[in-house]
């Protein structure tokens, strides 16, 4: 009981300077997603076009930032960012370490997207395609109501993976003096000399299980309304 009443304690003296580190967190997350969603779609676009250089240049980003560790990618963009800037006439002394970690969390984001866009677009049912065309169904009326909706349903549980990936991630912007939770509990763990890791870490996997479960919830959420429009299309009834 004492153990316990310990362990308590510490969770609640700490538990302030945890929060406090959320929004970095949650903050690096949204930004990179939001970006890499809109990224990946210019990378999934390249790669399923017919123009060779966009294609062979979509290809090997794709698989470069697939295929190598975050951490190096970070610390790449990290250390040649200013150099090229400084080249170029631009400071970046008083730059917010924050920018290079989501510049290194999108860009390895929108490679991931642009797969799962990819795979989505090609797992497209095309006799509803051409449905809508035969009733004279516009571009964008094609787009929104059956490319969009097919796709969004397909490509949404593993965005939701990635997204849930990236969240547990954001913790290597350490290195580079951006501090998420896991950060912050590291900082303190060192302060006090390891006195209240176990608690402190227990902490913060309780955290991040609980952003988890809630991003969980909406994705599920949303899958279940596009499935459930899909299956509207699929029997006539957004199409007529």
């Amino acid at each position: 009981m004492i153990g316990l009443n310990r362990s308590l304690e510490i969770v609640w003296r700490y538990l302030p300077a945890l929060l406090q580190a959320l929004p970095t967190t949650l903050y690096m997350l949204i930004i990179s997603v939001v970006i890499a969603a809109v990224l990946g779609f210019f990378f999934a676009w390249a790669k399923l076009g017919k123009n060779p250089i966009l294609k062979a240049f979509s290809s090997v980003f794709i698989s470069f930032m697939r295929g190598t560790p975050m951490m190096v990618q970070l610390l790449l963009i990290f250390i040649w960012v200013p150099v090229i800037c400084n080249r170029h006439g631009i400071t970046t002394s008083d730059w917010n370490p924050m920018i290079y970690a989501l510049v290194a969390f999108s860009l390895n984001m929108a490679a991931f997207f642009a797969e799962i866009y990819r795979s989505a677009y090609m797992g497209l049912d095309y006799r509803q395609i051409e449905a809508a065309q035969s009733l004279g169904m516009s571009s964008p009326q094609i787009f929104k109501r059956v490319i969009l909706s097919q796709g969004a349903a397909s490509a949404l549980p593993n965005f939701t993976n990635m997204s849930l990936e990236l969240m547990k991630n954001t913790s290597i912007a350490a290195i580079i003096g951006v501090y998420d939770i896991l950060g912050k509990a590291q900082q303190l763990v060192k302060n006090n000399y390891g006195v209240g890791q176990f608690e402190l870490y227990i902490t913060v996997g309780v955290i991040f299980w609980i952003m988890g479960l809630i991003i969980l919830f909406v994705s599920n959420l949303a899958t279940k309304r596009l499935n459930r429009g899909n299956s509207n299309v699929h029997s006539g009834k957004v199409l007529q």
